[in-house]
């Protein structure tokens, strides 16, 4: 990030970054899914049930779409809305979203923060509900 980029340049980059979260997650690009996270991301997803929050890492992040790509025919990730604050070199985005699982569809929201990290955007964490 330079000094010439505007902050519109910058949430598009951002931007660019979450849609090919999105992307990987419908195609499963295990690789591409990975690019988009900091190795040291955490994920916390909000049980809205247990009223419980349940923290995992990368790895295990992975292992659980991984696993829903083999469950289902389809596992995606559908955003109905994506809004994003930047704060220098910051990001925070909000994602709506609807995820679907085979024959089951799930609302929820997504609350990613990224960074600017070595030349790039990367997130390095994410909550979520369904």
């Amino acid at each position: 990030m330079t000094n010439t980029t505007t902050v519109e340049q910058q949430k598009q980059a951002v931007n660019e970054v979450i849609s090919k979260y999105l992307t990987a997650v419908r195609t499963w690009d295990e690789s591409g899914f990975r690019e988009t996270f900091h190795p040291k991301a955490n994920i916390q997803h909000y049980y809205v049930k247990g009223d419980d929050i349940k923290t995992i890492t990368l790895d295990e992040f992975v292992a659980s779409i991984a696993s829903l790509h083999s469950k289902y025919d389809n596992a995606e990730e559908k955003a109905r809305e994506i809004e994003i604050q930047m704060v220098d070199h910051l990001a925070s985005v909000r994602v709506a979203f609807s995820f679907v699982m085979g024959p089951r569809t799930m609302d929820g929201q997504d609350l990613f923060n990224l960074a600017f990290c070595k030349g790039k955007w990367v997130i390095v964490h994410k909550s979520y509900y369904l």
